[in-house]
């Protein structure tokens, strides 16, 4: 069996980010970018990565609160948080580790 057969065979659901989600991604890639176009789209590609990774592990992130998780955006010092529901992965929205740990579902 060769690796694309194999990943054929695992089970996802898909991830679908909120409007909220891609609003809070905009202006995080908005701020990036002035200092750093390249950075910038380091951390686009960086989520859309993360979205892959949560469709086939859901389980991948840490117990948050209210049955949210949370990971780490690649090298970013922001973490996206999530719910599992039965049909598919809720991205509720990213937020910068520096504002604390007061991320609340919008």
């Amino acid at each position: 069996m060769d690796a694309i057969q194999a990943d054929d065979e695992i089970e996802r659901k898909p991830a679908n980010p909120t409007s909220e989600c891609m609003e809070m991604l905009a202006t995080a890639l908005d701020y990036i970018e002035e200092s750093s176009p390249k950075q910038a789209d380091i951390m686009f590609g960086q989520f859309f990565k993360a979205m892959e990774l949560l469709e086939i592990m859901p389980g991948i992130g840490t117990k948050y609160k209210n049955g949210m998780r949370k990971i780490k955006l690649g090298k970013f010092r922001y973490n996206i948080y999530y719910r599992e529901k039965e049909t598919e992965i809720e991205v509720l929205g990213i937020w910068h580790t520096s504002r604390g740990t007061d991320f609340e579902e919008p």
